[in-house]
């Protein structure tokens, strides 16, 4: 086994491992979070978002890796503000006649807004936010090749979802979430259209106030995440 594969296996181990008894955490919506992302955006190539300054090219991307940091603070009993940050790379294979390169592009996203939960029972909330969404592409790097992102449009977005404490310790969340900058426009003269994502996210609180968090959403920018959440 690798030192890697050790170091790994001797992680889950340990959080395996760490002491749940007692371990509850309230429905809520004051935290701290961020960790690991993985996300693809479909038909970048089809866009017209990256373009190049000389002969036409053939673009294909695939998906890479980033990060996301996230947060929101409770006001009162039922709102609370919200927001949140990603930035992920996006692998981009650049082909002009015979030449073949591969190069790199950002995915940024961010969104900030306000939140109202309804609590149904003390195991159970329903709540729905609204907010201004930006997406944007940016840094593209390819060798070889001079090509410009013209890609950065902020609009309205919202959502809709449900919490679920299924135990003390482990918390299941569902959503529904409309941007207008969410899905990449290949027909208009905007680089961005509206889409319609779905998600579903699951937290283990290992401490009363530390939580594993996964989640994944799948819409026309889907993507994956995993890290750890600090509620307060």
């Amino acid at each position: 086994m690798s030192t890697t594969h050790k170091l790994l296996a001797l992680g889950v181990a340990v959080v395996l491992n760490l002491p749940t008894a007692a371990v509850a955490q309230e429905l809520g919506f004051s935290y701290l979070e961020g960790g690991f992302m993985v996300a693809f955006a479909n038909d970048v190539e089809d866009s017209g978002a990256i373009s190049s300054t000389g002969s036409p090219l053939e673009l294909e991307s695939d998906a890479d890796a980033g990060g996301f940091i996230a947060g929101a603070f409770q006001v009162g009993e039922n709102f609370h503000l919200f927001g949140d940050y990603s930035s992920v790379g996006q692998e981009l294979e650049v082909r002009g006649g015979s030449l073949r390169v591969e190069g790199e592009f950002d995915v940024v996203r961010w969104r900030v807004g306000v939140g109202y939960a309804y609590p149904v029972s003390p195991e159970m909330s329903l709540y729905g936010r609204l907010s201004l969404d930006n997406a944007e592409f940016k840094d593209v790097e390819v060798a070889g090749f001079n090509l410009n992102a013209d890609a950065d449009e902020s609009g309205l977005g919202g959502e809709v979802g449900i919490l679920w404490a299924a135990t003390p310790s482990i918390h299941l969340q569902g959503h529904l979430r409309y941007t207008s900058v969410g899905e990449v426009d290949t027909g208009g003269s905007d680089t961005f259209d509206d889409d319609i994502l779905v998600g579903v996210n699951g937290r283990w609180y290992f401490r009363p106030d530390l939580a594993l968090v996964t989640g994944y959403e799948f819409g026309n920018i889907t993507s994956f995440n995993v890290g750890l959440r600090y509620a307060f």
